[in-house]
Order: C-alpha cells, then sequence, then structure tokens
C-alpha cells in the first residue's frame, strides 16, 4: 500500500468530441488503486486556476501553454493526450523539474490499417476515380497489381512500423527512413533520412508518417516530389505542413502524380473555399486515420497511468517529449 497523493488536474478543450473527453472516472480507472487522488476535471473555458496551482499532474490536449506557465509551478509532469507535440516546443512553460509525455503508439493499431488501405487505394486508381465520379465522366483505365512494388515510408516510428506491417502480405517492397537508420524486420531497406532524394526515384508510393518538426517542416516540396517518378502516389499521415500543400496541388494538377491521400492539414477544420477540395486525383480525409471511435482515450491514459506509477516508484518515464528531437 502506497501513501503516495496526487492532485491532477484535467483540461478538457471546448467542443471536444465525446470520443476524446478525458473524465474522472477514466482517471481514476487508468491509475493504480492504492495512489488516493484528488482530480479536477475542466473545460479549457472554465480555468480553476487555485486547483491547478496545486495540482502535480495535468493532463490534456491543446492546452495553452501560458496557462500552464502562469498557474503550473508545481506541476512534475504534463501529458498530452495526442501524439504530435509542435504546438508546445519550446518547452520553456515547462515548470522546473517537469516533464512533457505524449501518447506515442496509441494510433498504431488504427493508423496501420488505414495506412495500408490508403496504399491499397492509390494503387487502385481510386482517387482518379473519385475525381471522374465528380465529373459523371466514366474512365475505365486499368491498374496493375501491387506486388512487387516500392513503398517508401518517411518515419518508421510505431505508425510508419504499423503500415509496413499490414502492407507486407501485399508483396510489396519496403524502404524505411528513420533517424537511427537501424535495419527493422518490416522493412526490405532501411536509410537515414540524409538519403532520401536518392530513394524517391525508386518510389511507387511515398508514406509520410513522420513527426512534425523543424527539420521536416516543408520537407517535401517542389523539387522531392519531382523526383517522385512521374505516375507515383502520395499519401500524408504525418502533419500538414510536412508537405507543402501547393506543391502537392500543382504536381496532381499537372499529372505528375497519379494520385494523393492527404488525411492532415495546416489548418483544420479544411475550410469550405480552400481550393484543396477541387484538386484532382486527391482524396481528403478529416484528420481520423488514427483515431478509434472506442478506446482511444483508455488508451492515452494507460500511458499516463503507467508514467504516475513509475513517478511513484522513482523509475524513468516513458514517452517523455525531447525539446532537442521535437518530439
Amino acid at each position: 500500500m502506497t501513501n503516495e497523493h496526487f492532485c491532477i488536474y484535467v483540461e478538457n478543450k471546448v467542443g471536444v468530441a465525446r470520443e476524446y473527453e478525458v473524465t474522472e472516472a477514466a482517471i481514476r480507472h487508468a491509475i493504480n488503486g492504492s495512489i488516493q487522488l484528488d482530480v479536477t476535471v475542466r473545460r479549457s473555458d472554465d480555468l480553476d486556476s487555485d486547483k491547478l496551482e496545486r495540482a502535480d499532474l495535468f493532463v490534456g490536449s491543446g492546452f495553452d501553454t501560458n496557462i500552464i506557465r502562469r498557474h503550473g509551478a508545481n506541476l512534475r509532469l504534463v501529458h498530452c493526450t495526442s501524439a504530435g507535440v509542435e504546438r508546445y516546443l519550446p518547452l520553456d512553460w515547462l515548470p522546473p523539474g517537469a516533464v512533457l509525455t505524449n501518447s506515442s503508439g496509441v494510433h498504431a493499431e488504427k493508423g496501420g490499417t488505414f495506412g495500408a488501405m490508403a496504399v491499397l487505394m492509390l494503387n487502385e486508381g481510386m482517387p482518379r476515380h473519385a475525381t471522374n465520379q465528380r465529373l459523371h465522366r466514366w474512365d475505365s483505365a486499368l491498374s496493375t497489381c501491387i506486388a512487387g512494388k516500392t513503398v517508401l515510408i518517411y518515419g518508421f516510428g510505431s505508425l510508419g512500423e504499423a503500415i509496413a506491417e499490414r502492407l507486407r502480405p501485399f508483396g510489396v517492397y519496403i524502404i524505411g527512413i528513420r533517424r537511427s537508420g537501424e535495419p527493422h524486420p518490416l522493412a526490405d531497406e532501411v536509410h537515414l533520412p540524409g538519403v532520401l532524394q536518392r530513394l524517391l526515384p525508386r518510389s511507387d508510393f511515398l508514406v509520410v508518417s513522420c513527426p512534425l518538426t523543424e527539420a521536416t517542416r516543408g520537407l517535401f516540396d517542389e523539387k522531392q516530389l519531382s523526383l517522385l517518378p512521374k505516375g507515383s502516389s502520395l499519401f500524408n499521415i504525418a502533419r500538414g505542413p510536412v508537405v507543402d500543400n501547393a506543391a502537392l496541388a500543382a504536381a496532381l494538377r499537372a499529372g505528375h502524380l497519379a494520385g494523393a491521400i492527404v488525411d492532415v492539414f495546416e489548418q483544420e477544420p479544411l475550410p469550405e473555399a480552400s481550393p484543396w477540395w477541387d484538386v484532382p486525383n486527391l482524396l481528403i480525409s478529416p484528420h481520423i486515420s488514427c483515431d478509434d471511435a472506442e478506446g482511444y482515450i483508455e488508451r492515452c491514459l494507460a500511458i499516463f497511468g503507467a508514467n504516475v506509477d513509475r513517478l511513484v516508484r522513482g523509475e524513468a518515464l516513458r514517452n517523455v517529449v525531447d525539446p532537442a528531437r521535437g518530439y
């Protein structure tokens, strides 16, 4: 039996869908029952500054870092119920000794299936068929089998690996790019990011699944996209700013790329007047590729709960965001 006691402050963003809402019951379910908890749950427009000032732990997503800077001096751990943390960098708002953790890894199951589906749809020309449907045009151009084609996955972390795992049974050749460059059993080749330009001309499909950092912002610009073979395709499941939007639209309009599926955009929701809606041979999904309608928050809080246990035991925490890497 532990005598540990934690004050936890939970912030739910205004307008958050039910699937993303963190409740007191979910927090208590995720944390070892022997730990005493004082849990406060508030919406982002209903700050309880007194409770936050007494809190040891914070859980939220899309939160205002200035609120933490002003009222979170006693925090030891801030947990984000999402994987991307670019909006929180640099971490100069964190109290001394506190760490930021994210929910990286919870998206692999759903995102892996979605990613494999996207590559298969690109191979079958489904973005082209969707464009033709809008134009009331019957185009019976045939596709070829996917076996033997090359899939380049830029960002071979948990999400990229999950996509590769689900694609392997279809006989594709998989090239992974990761910071370590270390080999992986799910990839036929693994390379460092520095050789990207040498690998793009070999790719039938480019899957972008990396974090958004200063190194990856705008990475896939006109020059990089032009290195892809004519008739190749792209799927972006990372973050919108990793791919130059104007360059991608131009490559699709020119017919250099046969198709693209994009799940992430620089501005979300995508405005009604956005030119993206009318780009030919493009399929849009509204940033839903990786989030499960059932159990998403429970999986995010499982990481948080395990880290609370580690905090009690004095062990190293997992999913700690490294500001030098940007994730």
